[in-house]
């Protein structure tokens, strides 16, 4: 009787886990002074912003599995980055909009310059951010 019961309630514990996992999508890795770093897609965050979809990214740092973090005036961040997808042009912003990292503000794209991908080179991304919500 205590094994099945120990095996609902292990099952149990891992269901969150399992269902956080699905919020994130990794659709770029590199390497870097961290080591291997991988952007995942928020599925959480994707909305639609005129004739874009957008979307926040964190860093995250598999060796130590944590999402990266820095520190700026003291403060602590979690580096984000928000991109954004043409779903009807089949393209994607490869520059991201917008970052958490104060230091990173003077590199922000702006939407009439950056530099567009096609989905065809990025099929993470066209399956992550234009077939949500469909």
């Amino acid at each position: 009787m205590k094994l099945p019961l120990l095996m609902i309630f292990s099952a149990l514990c891992t269901l969150p886990a399992v269902a956080q996992d699905s919020r994130w999508t990794t659709f770029k890795t590199l390497r870097d002074n961290w080591g291997k770093v991988e952007h995942q897609i928020d599925r959480t965050t994707i909305r639609q912003e005129g004739p874009y979809r957008i979307f926040w990214t964190r860093l995250w740092l598999p060796a130590s599995k944590q999402p990266l973090a820095i520190s700026s005036g003291e403060q602590l961040y979690f580096v984000s980055q928000k991109f954004a997808v043409d779903c009807t042009q089949h393209r994607f912003a490869s520059q991201f909009i917008d970052s958490t990292d104060p230091k990173e503000r003077k590199r922000n794209a702006d939407l009439r310059t950056v530099h567009w991908d096609g989905l065809d080179k990025n099929p993470v991304i066209a399956r992550a951010v234009c077939s949500a919500g469909k």
